[in-house]
C-alpha cells in the first residue's frame, strides 16, 4: 500500500521534505500544507517551484489550503493547478457560511468541483456548510477532528462513504498534548484503539487517498507499522 504524508515530516522547506521522501517508495503522495499563507510562504514557494515540479511523476500532490479562505488564495490555486490532484477546504466561522459557500462555489465553477474536498473540522462545521454546497461536493474525512468531538470515524465513513475521497488518518492523545504542548490530534496511530480497528474494516475497499497526517517521520513510521500489522 502507498501512503500520502504532509509536506512537513522533517524540519525544513517543501523541497527539503520532498528530497527526504524521494527514495521511500512506500510514500506515494505528499500533501502541501498552507496552514499559513503570506508573502514569505509565497516567496519560498516561488524559489523552490522549478525543482518541486520535477517531482510531478514521483508523487501525487494534494494541497491543504488555509483554514480561513480568501479570494487571494485563488493565486495559489492557479499556480499549483498543473501539479495538484485536489485541494482540501476547511469550513470557516459559522457566521460566514453563505459568503464562504459563494467563494467555494466560484472556485468549483472555474476549476471544477472535483478539484476540491471539504473537510470536517470544528464541531458541526461541515454539517452547517453542506446545505449551501452542491450535493456532489467531495469530502475529506479527518479522524482526529472526529475523535476530539467524541464521534466514531467508522460511523462518519459509512454515512458519507460515496463522497469521501481522502482520509486524514491520525489519532489523538490528550495526555501527551498536556506534556509537550502540541495539538492533541495529529498523533500516530495506535493498533489497539477500537475506533481504528472498526474503521480499518471499512477501508478494505477504499480507493481514495489515505493521508497519514502526522508531523514527524517517526510518527509516520509508527502509523505505517500499525496499518500493516
Amino acid at each position: 500500500m502507498g501512503y500520502t504524508v504532509p509536506s512537513w515530516v522533517i524540519p525544513g522547506t517543501y523541497l527539503e521534505n520532498l528530497r527526504f521522501l524521494e527514495d521511500k517508495s512506500f510514500i506515494q503522495g505528499v500533501e502541501f500544507l498552507f496552514f499559513i499563507y503570506d508573502d514569505n510562504v509565497q516567496s519560498l514557494l516561488d524559489r523552490e517551484w522549478a525543482e518541486i515540479q520535477r517531482y510531478r511523476r514521483r508523487f501525487t500532490f494534494t494541497v491543504h489550503l488555509p483554514d480561513v479562505l480568501s479570494k487571494t488564495h485563488e493565486n495559489l490555486i492557479v499556480q499549483l493547478l498543473p501539479l495538484i490532484r485536489h485541494y482540501i477546504l476547511h469550513p470557516g466561522p459559522p457566521e460566514n457560511r453563505e459568503a464562504q459557500a459563494r467563494l467555494m462555489g466560484s472556485w468549483f465553477e472555474r476549476f471544477g468541483i472535483h478539484r476540491f474536498l471539504v473537510e470536517n473540522t470544528v464541531p458541526g462545521g461541515l454539517e452547517a456548510l453542506l446545505p449551501y454546497m452542491p450535493p456532489e461536493t467531495p469530502l475529506c474525512m479527518d479522524t482526529g477532528h472526529l475523535l476530539l468531538e467524541g464521534k466514531n470515524p467508522a460511523h462518519f465513513f459509512k454515512r458519507y462513504r460515496n463522497r469521501i475521497q481522502e482520509i486524514h488518518l491520525h489519532d489523538i492523545d490528550r495526555e501527551k498534548a498536556a506534556a509537550d504542548s502540541r495539538l492533541p490530534d495529529h498523533r500516530s496511530l495506535c493498533k489497539n484503539a477500537f475506533w481504528f480497528q472498526e474503521l480499518a474494516l471499512e477501508l478494505v475497499n477504499f480507493s481514495g487517498i489515505i493521508n497519514l497526517e502526522v508531523f514527524s517521520w517517526e510518527e509516520v513510521c509508527t502509523s505505517i507499522a500499525v496499518m500493516e500489522s
